[in-house]
This record gives structure tokens, C-alpha cells and sequence, in this order.
């Protein structure tokens, strides 16, 4: 197994991008109102999607610092990860380890990923497709960003059940493989859990300590549970910059790193 699946960096690539949340100085501009409209709980599915926000211009350039602490039976422990996004064009992630050690580093596009492990000095490639394909958890998802910052929403050609859950709404579509659990004091999405087609859980997100940062509510702290895989995953914020003067998508593989292209 390449050592970057062993040591959970793959993994811990994708989850490392879920949590965005605060300021450069991780302290709100202003606490945001959590009064329920006057509505509640009367508004219509198409109402609900409707009012829910899209990814925003000020983070279409972003740069983040996150900390990550992971369970599973295979791996447990605490990394850090520094992301570049410049949307919809490149995400890069550094994730380092205890110690400061820099473990892997990650590039995608639209069309190609690369996947680099700074420890094995192994460079994998090849379409977003066919990275997440061979090496799963690794990201590969140029639209990622959009998805784990919780900016994600019900899609409005599907048909929704709503029902109510004391200040809460919550949305299940037709197949009841997905409900949204939808916090309408600051229309934001604060939990969503997908499902088998037998009910069975098979991953649930929480999104939690919303603060409004230069206009914009996000999620200070996120959780994950992958309860057939009994891996779960918390995550917060240490830093977070919009629209930076420079960003860097530099993965600097050394000259004797291996190559491996993966195709397409």
C-alpha cells in the first residue's frame, strides 16, 4: 500500500478541507442574529434551497490553516493543513505532520492531479477521476472546496420532504439516501447525512460556531462520523485569508522523486 494511504494522509486531505471558519485573528466581525423568520415553519422546499447561500466572490481566492484530529481503526492522531483555492481553476493543499514534518501536498485542476509524498518521494498523476479512483480520500474534486465549506445545497430539480425539528427544517429527497438539516435563523446548512437503501448511516457532517467574517457566515468547527467505517474526524480553523496577494500552487517534488502516471 503506497505510504501515503498509510500514514492517513489521503484520507486526511479531503477532510482537511471541510472545516473553513473565522478571520486571520479567528475572532467573528460581528455575531450574527439567530431570530427564526416569520415564516417558520411554513416555508416551501424551493423556499428553503432558495434561501440558502452560494459559494461567495470574496472566497474565490482563499488561503486556510486548518488543524485536524482523526479516528479510526486503522489510524488516529493530529495533523495540520495549509489549502490555496483559487476558484474554479486549482486547489493545493500542504498537510504536515507532528513535528512539523510536511507530508504530502497535493495539486489539482480541472483536468489532471497530482498527489506528491514528501516522506516515500513519490509523485502520483493522472486525471481527478483516476487519482481518487486509485488512491481513495486523496482529493481530486476541483469543486471540493465549495462542497466541505458547507456551501453545499439540496439540488432544486429533486423532489423534498420537508419537516420540522423544533428551529430546524429538514430535507429529504425522494430516496431518502440524503437529508439536509437546515438552520433557517441564518439559512445555512449546519448537517447533512447520507444513507444506504436500507436507512443504514453512512456518513453524517456537522457544521457548527457559525460566525459572519467580512460579510460572509461560516462554520468555525466541523465534524464527520463514518459509522460503517467507525472513523470520525473534527476539525478547526486556525487561519483563513480572503483574496491573498499571492497564492501558491507549487508542488516542488524533488529531483529523485519516482513518477507514476495513473492515466485517464
Amino acid at each position: 500500500m503506497p505510504h501515503i494511504m498509510r500514514i492517513g494522509s489521503g484520507r486526511l486531505l479531503f477532510f482537511a478541507i471541510l472545516l473553513v471558519s473565522g478571520c486571520a485573528s479567528l475572532r467573528p466581525t460581528s455575531e450574527p442574529t439567530a431570530e427564526l423568520p416569520a415564516r417558520f415553519p411554513d416555508h416551501t422546499a424551493q423556499e428553503i434551497i432558495a434561501a440558502l447561500p452560494s459559494f461567495p466572490l470574496q472566497m474565490e481566492r482563499v488561503f486556510l490553516e486548518t488543524r485536524i484530529a482523526l479516528s479510526s481503526p486503522e489510524e488516529s492522531g493530529r495533523f495540520s493543513a495549509k489549502i490555496s483555492y483559487l476558484h474554479p481553476e486549482s486547489l493545493f493543499v500542504r498537510v504536515t505532520f507532528p513535528l512539523g514534518i510536511e507530508g504530502a501536498r497535493v495539486l489539482v485542476g480541472p483536468d489532471q492531479a497530482w498527489v506528491y509524498d514528501r516522506i516515500e518521494k513519490v509523485v502520483w498523476t493522472g486525471s481527478p477521476e483516476r487519482v481518487a479512483a486509485v488512491l481513495p480520500g486523496a482529493v481530486a474534486d476541483i469543486n471540493l472546496v465549495e462542497t466541505a465549506m458547507g456551501f453545499e445545497k439540496p439540488d432544486s430539480g429533486d423532489v423534498w420532504t420537508v419537516e420540522t425539528d423544533s428551529t430546524l427544517y429538514l430535507l429529504s429527497n425522494k430516496a431518502q439516501s440524503i437529508r439536509y438539516t437546515i438552520d433557517p435563523a441564518r439559512w445555512r446548512v449546519v448537517a447533512v447525512r447520507e444513507m444506504d437503501d436500507t436507512g443504514a448511516i453512512l456518513e453524517q457532517r456537522w457544521f457548527s460556531e457559525f460566525s459572519e467574517v467580512e460579510g460572509v457566515l461560516l462554520p468555525r468547527r466541523m465534524a464527520l462520523s463514518r459509522p460503517p467505517e467507525d472513523f470520525r474526524v473534527s476539525m478547526a480553523l486556525r487561519r483563513i485569508e480572503f483574496q491573498p496577494e499571492t497564492l501558491s500552487f507549487h508542488l516542488n517534488p524533488s529531483s529523485d522523486a519516482q513518477w507514476i502516471d495513473l492515466g485517464y
